[in-house]
């Protein structure tokens, strides 16, 4: 495997987000053809590993391989009955009076890599993704409007003004 294409699978594994080649690229400051030559690369030295790398049209993500489901899906259960950690809590409360919000402005609201919790929060259906690679925004799901008993984001306690303290510290954070 070359050099660029373990950057690449760092990359994909740290952020567990999908990218295009063209984001890939330009973070990488190499041409869209090395980027493709370090994804094929990448992809044949994942042959035989526990994870793999899918490509949907333009986007490339890492992913477990199909045949390791069953003990995940223990897992994931397992994962699923325990309370949410204080990280996990403060970034869902993010997501739910902020929708459409990005990665990295909860990671700048919170001060920290929110990669774990976002894919908690996921795991667990109570956040969804929309968009593709940098332009993903993160939104509450229709189970967790359920599970509130809310028939919208709005109709949640304080929604304006939870919401409005979270524009003004994101506002303030980013002229920091």
């Amino acid at each position: 495997m070359t050099t660029g294409a373990q950057t690449i699978q760092a990359l994909l594994f740290a952020t567990a987000d999908a990218y295009s080649v063209a984001n890939l690229a330009g973070l990488l400051n190499v041409s869209a053809e090395q980027v493709e030559a370090d994804v094929e690369s990448l992809k044949e030295g994942l042959e035989g590993q526990g994870i793999m790398l899918v490509r949907e049209g333009n986007s490339i993500t890492l992913a477990t391989r199909p045949e390791h489901g069953a003990l995940l899906e223990t897992i994931r259960r397992d994962e699923l009955q325990k309370d949410l950690s204080k990280a996990s809590s403060e970034t869902l409360a993010i997501v739910v009076y902020r929708p459409g919000v990005t990665k990295a402005e909860i990671e700048l609201i919170r001060g920290v890599n929110a990669s774990y919790s976002l894919r908690a929060l996921q795991m667990r259906g109570l956040i969804e993704t929309k968009g593709i690679g940098r332009a993903i925004t993160y939104h509450p799901t229709l189970a967790l409007l359920e599970h509130f008993g809310a028939q919208s984001t709005e109709a949640l306690p304080a929604f304006t003004e939870t919401k409005e303290k979270i524009e003004r510290l994101l506002a303030n954070t980013q002229s920091e």
